[in-house]
């Protein structure tokens, strides 16, 4: 399907609610990469729309899930002003891309990130975990980014960052019908769950864990469809749920991936996800922050 015809079908089932941009760039030139990254704020802006987040994502050569270096995600007040502002564009080789991805997301509401923020603040005054060194021979590979994507070469990826440098993770989440849970921990209960449900039971136990670290969900939104880009490409997939969260450093996600409090629940999140992708990455230091 052409772009033009993606926007159009993407207008005509507009529903009043505001929307979403994530964009996953290929950016190969820096200088104007950055350039179009500060005049399209302004295009942004002139809709009634905000950037809320930019950063750099961790690449894994050979993985096309995680060939795209960069993230940015704004939200707008209508459907129409995200396409008004998404055909101010530029070629690729105009703005410095190799390649892009755009998705159109629904996001929840800023009333529910801010009182997000603030439960997890209260979390931490209450029941603060002091985050120490975790070794990388100790550190469980098997669930090294907390993604069911993820290989040796992503945890090389990883590793190769400041470890103390505050980062984010990108999830992009796709649950099962039912959920589906071993033998060993089927129930009454785990029988009939759907994939949310299980997936919710995994969920708050690790909020718990992660705002104990001073992590925070930044941004939840759920996505769409394709407004840019190839559909088929597995950031393009249906997906039920795209998560944003920041931690105060790589080391604290060790840390808590480390800890038994969370691999205990690791069996709610396979049983209740058919699929995933977990992309790490680093934000600008204007979008370094506990809260967007």
């Amino acid at each position: 399907m052409q772009t033009e015809e993606r926007w159009k079908n993407f207008l005509t089932r507009d529903d009043g609610n505001p929307v979403a941009l994530a964009r996953f760039l290929d950016v190969t030139n820096v200088d104007l990469g950055r350039a179009w990254v500060d005049a399209s704020r302004h295009w942004i802006e002139d809709v009634g729309g905000q950037r809320i987040y930019v950063g750099d994502l961790d690449v894994v050569p050979g993985r096309s899930a995680l060939s795209f270096n960069r993230l940015l995600v704004e939200e707008y007040p209508s459907r129409e002003a995200a396409i008004e502002v998404l055909s101010r564009s530029s070629s690729r080789e105009e703005i410095g891309l190799r390649d892009r991805l755009v998705l159109a997301l629904n996001p929840r509401s800023r009333s529910s990130r801010r009182l997000t923020a603030l439960v997890g603040k209260i979390v931490r005054g209450i029941r603060p975990i002091r985050v120490e060194e975790v070794p990388e021979a100790k550190y469980p590979k098997g669930v090294s980014s907390g993604g069911r994507s993820s290989d040796e070469a992503q945890v090389e990826a990883f590793y190769a960052r400041d470890q103390w440098q505050r980062f984010t993770m990108v999830n992009l989440n796709g649950m099962r019908e039912t959920a589906q849970y071993p033998v060993a921990e089927s129930s009454s209960r785990s029988n009939h769950a759907s994939g949310r449900e299980a997936y919710g039971r995994y969920a708050r136990n690790t909020a718990i864990e992660v705002f104990r670290r001073g992590g925070n969900f930044l941004w939840v939104a759920k996505p769409m469809t394709v407004l840019v880009g190839d559909s088929d490409h597995p950031l393009g997939r249906h997906w039920s749920e795209f998560v944003l969260v920041g931690w105060p450093s790589r080391m604290a996600f060790r840390h808590l991936i480390a800890d038994d409090s969370f691999t205990r629940g690791v069996v709610h999140r396979d049983a209740g996800l058919d699929r995933s992708i977990a992309i790490p990455g680093t934000p600008w230091p204007e979008f370094s922050r506990y809260s967007l």
